[in-house]
């Protein structure tokens, strides 16, 4: 029996998800920091968050792809994430504090992954129109992050937990109306083809380029709200500046599939890390140039939309059938859990060391040698036009 795609459902989850994601990347800083913990407490503990990407996403994934229906993965995510945030609300020390984004990220980090696997199993043939039922999480971000600016430009941080529970809370009953989507196994996959594909060498280059392209987001998703606000900027103008990056990430996702068939995503994704390495030398060097910030941020629709884009398309390639799940959730722990913990980890320590401009600037030199190994290491990646 063909089930119809649920677009505006799973495009209110994708929204209600990137909400979060914008209260998180957005506040997070401020809040631990209004908190009394230092810079290298908050990098630390956000590292904390993201490493739990590393081996959460893999058995969540596991578990998705050997259970007859994957929304039951989702569906156990959001509920666990929504009882963990509840733990934000209480006192603690660093260790504390570690413990209880640690709690949060191992459910949080099932939802993701499992999410876009699921929304292509509902596509079908259609799996170019990802990018248009994704496209809903970046509206959420943005609306989420002007409200939000606003509304910490007048009351203090400590009601973002409840802001975070509200949005799960919400994401919990959407979630329960979805229709069940059988999983369907071939049996011509498994764990040598698993296996395979991680001693593939362009398999592994790409990992490592698009985890290096997550670090460098480091000081961008830990402290950028902080360094705005150094350098004189409102709550409100932060926010402004986040949503706008979020805008132009939001019009390149409807744009692109109508071109991502026939684009050889190596140049995409090469040309989006050059642009990513303009993006943070100049942020580094001129953050009191309002009107060069806000060009900077419109180029968050190739540093982030273009490269997860690409990045989508590549797992969908390599890791097709029952290994659809893993994949995702491997690119997950790789990129988002390797990449992201090591760069809100050790741009903490940068920060507290060198100071944010410096440490832009560092961001700004890896990228651009990611860009050169992307464009030397991928000729082989099946990253053409409608390779296969």
């Amino acid at each position: 029996m063909t089930i119809a795609v649920p677009s505006v459902r799973l495009g209110s989850l994708y929204g209600l998800y990137f909400a979060v994601v914008a209260l998180s990347i957005g506040w997070f800083g401020p809040f631990f920091q209004s908190l009394g913990f230092s810079a290298a407490e908050i990098g630390i503990a956000i590292g904390v968050l993201t490493a739990s990407k590393i081996i959460a996403p893999y058995l969540w994934g596991t578990l998705g792809d050997l259970l007859p229906n994957r929304l039951r993965v989702v569906q156990i995510g959001i509920i666990g994430s929504t009882l963990a945030a509840g733990l934000l609300l209480l006192e603690v020390d660093f260790l504390g504090l570690c413990l209880v984004l640690a709690l949060f990220g191992f459910f949080w980090n099932a939802i993701i992954a499992q999410f876009d696997t699921l929304t292509l199993d509902y596509l079908g043939k259609n799996h170019h129109r990802y990018s248009t039922i994704r496209v809903w999480g970046s509206i959420g971000f943005i609306a989420m992050m002007l409200a939000s600016g606003w509304l910490f430009s007048d009351i203090e941080y400590g009601i973002l937990p409840w802001l975070i529970i509200g949005g799960l809370t919400a994401s919990v009953v959407i979630s329960m109306t979805l229709p069940a989507r059988e999983n369907i196994h071939s049996s011509n996959h498994g764990d040598e083809g698993i296996r395979a594909r991680l001693t593939n060498t362009s398999v592994l280059i790409f990992l490592v380029v698009a985890s290096l392209n997550q670090l460098t987001h480091g000081p961008l998703n830990v402290f950028f709200t902080l360094y705005v606000q150094d350098h004189g900027y409102s709550p409100f103008q932060a926010g402004q500046l986040w949503a706008l990056g979020v805008l132009a990430e939001v019009v390149l996702f409807f744009v692109l599939p109508r071109f991502i068939l026939r684009l050889d995503l190596r140049v995409l994704l090469t040309v989006s890390l050059a642009l990513g390495s303009i993006r943070w030398f100049l942020t580094g060097a001129y953050p009191d140039a309002v009107w060069l910030v806000i060009v900077l941020q419109l180029l968050h629709a190739f540093t982030f939309g273009a490269i997860h884009s690409v990045s989508i398309e590549f797992i969908r390639r390599w890791f097709p059938g029952n290994l659809a799940g893993r994949g995702m959730a491997l690119y997950s722990g790789c990129v988002f859990g390797v990449g992201g913990s090591l760069g809100a980890t050790l741009s903490g320590f940068a920060w507290e060391s060198l100071g944010g401009s410096v440490t832009f600037l560092c961001a700004g030199l890896i990228t651009g040698s990611t860009a050169i190994l992307a464009w030397f290491g991928l000729k082989k990646a099946r990253l053409g036009a409608q390779s296969f």
